[in-house]
C-alpha cells in the first residue's frame, strides 16, 4: 500500500522512522525496564510529525501537518510527565490530562482545518456532525460512569470526565471525515488513531480509578503508540493521495 506513496528521499526517511518506532515498540513489549523504550518510541513519533511538516509545509496540508506536529509535542511532554521525569502537579495522571488535553485541542483545530466541524460557511449548522458528536458524548458518559467514576476521588473523576468528553469530541469529528471527500487511507487511519487513543486513555482511567489489575502490563503503551502512529501516518498518506 505504501509503495505508490514512496516517491522521494524524505518518503524513505519517513518509512525508516516508522520501522524504528515499531522496533522500539517491540523492545518495549519484551523488556522488563520498558519505560525508556516507550518514551523513545513516543519521541520518534515527534520526529515523524516533524518530517511530515517539513515535507508538506508549502502545500494545502501544511497547516494541518503543523498542528498535528504541535499536538504530538504536547503528547510527548505528557508522556514524560506521566513517567515522572518532571512534574506540573504531584499527581501524574493530572499532569497527563493537562498536556494531552492541550494536545487534543490542537488536534481538533487541525481537524477543523481539513473541513468544518459543526458549521459550514454559508450553509449553517451541519446536523449530521452534531448528531455524531452528541452520540459520542452519550457513549463516553456511559463508559465513564460504569467503569471509571470513583466517588471517593470526586475532583479527579470530574477532571477525567471533562478530558473524556474532549477526547470523544475529537474522535467524533474524526469520524465525520468519512462523509467528506478525503482519501480513504486518511479517513481510516485518522479514525482508528483517535479510537485507539480513547481506548488507551480509558485503560489508564480504569487502572488509576477502579481496577489497577485490568489489562495491566504493556497494554497502555502499546495502544498509545498504535493511536499516535496512525494519526501521523494519516497526515502524509492523505496529502499524497490528494495530489
Amino acid at each position: 500500500m505504501l509503495g505508490k506513496y514512496l516517491r522521494s528521499t524524505i518518503d524513505y526517511i519517513r518509512l525508516l522512522v516508522i520501522i524504528v518506532i515499531l522496533s522500539l515498540l517491540a523492545i518495549f513489549v519484551f523488556t522488563s525496564n520498558s519505560n525508556p523504550w516507550f518514551l523513545s518510541s513516543s519521541g520518534i513519533i515527534v520526529i515523524l510529525a516533524l518530517i511530515n511538516y517539513i515535507d508538506l509545509r508549502g502545500g494545502s496540508w501544511g497547516k494541518f501537518s503543523l498542528l498535528m506536529f504541535i499536538g504530538m509535542i504536547c503528547g510527548f511532554i505528557g508522556d514524560l510527565l506521566m513517567a515522572g521525569i518532571f512534574y506540573i502537579t504531584p499527581i501524574a495522571i493530572l499532569n497527563g490530562v493537562i498536556l494531552f488535553g492541550i494536545g487534543h485541542v490542537i488536534y481538533l483545530v487541525g481537524l477543523k482545518d481539513r473541513s468544518p466541524l459543526l458549521r459550514k460557511k454559508g450553509e449553517g449548522l451541519i446536523i449530521r456532525n452534531l448528531l455524531i458528536w452528541i452520540v459520542c458524548i452519550v457513549l463516553v458518559l456511559l463508559l465513564f460512569f460504569f467503569t471509571v467514576f470513583n466517588p471517593s476521588a470526586l475532583e479527579l473523576s470530574i477532571g477525567l470526565l471533562g478530558y473524556g468528553i474532549l477526547l470523544v469530541t475529537v474522535l467524533g469529528f474524526a469520524l465525520t471525515k468519512w462523509f467528506d471527500e478525503f482519501p480513504i487511507a486518511f479517513r481510516i487511519l485518522i479514525f482508528v488513531g483517535f479510537l485507539m487513543f480513547i481506548f488507551s486513555d480509558w485503560l489508564i482511567g480504569v487502572h488509576e480509578m477502579t481496577d489497577p489489575t485490568f489489562l495491566s502490563g504493556p497494554w497502555v503503551g502499546i495502544t498509545y503508540i498504535f493511536a499516535q502512529l496512525p494519526i501521523h501516518i494519516s497526515v502524509f498518506l492523505g496529502a499524497r493521495a490528494s495530489e
